[in-house]
């Protein structure tokens, strides 16, 4: 097994967001959904091929359940396919801190139950 370089733990999501700028394609709009998040990072799976690690991204979150909406900056940290889907993992550099906060309290019990199911 792998050892996990994570410093915080990743709650899963399904989050809709929309990548709104890109250092690598600066006019693409593009629909994305999160698929996790952490205090430092988030996973996506995008529908494009045009990501270069370490370039930076703009990226507007939606969390329809608590009417949230928040825009972040993140890097690219890295890209794959996994099951014909484009992942990506982004390192936040800029996201308001109490929308996130607020994010990942709303995420934690969610995580915990799951983290319960599997032991």
């Amino acid at each position: 097994m792998a050892d996990d370089r994570r410093k915080y733990p990743r709650f899963k999501c399904l989050l809709p967001a929309e990548l709104v700028k890109s250092e690598s394609s600066p006019n693409l709009v593009e629909r994305v959904t999160v698929q996790d998040i952490s205090n430092e990072g988030i996973k996506l799976v995008v529908k494009f091929a045009q990501l270069e690690k370490g370039s930076d991204m703009d990226l507007k979150i939606y969390v329809p359940e608590k009417s949230l909406l928040t825009f972040l900056t993140a890097e690219i940290a890295w890209s794959k396919y996994s099951n014909s889907k484009l992942e990506a993992g982004l390192r936040i550099k800029e996201i308001d801190r109490k929308i996130k906060e607020e994010i990942l309290n709303w995420l934690f019990p969610k995580w915990l139950k799951e983290e319960k199911k599997g032991k």
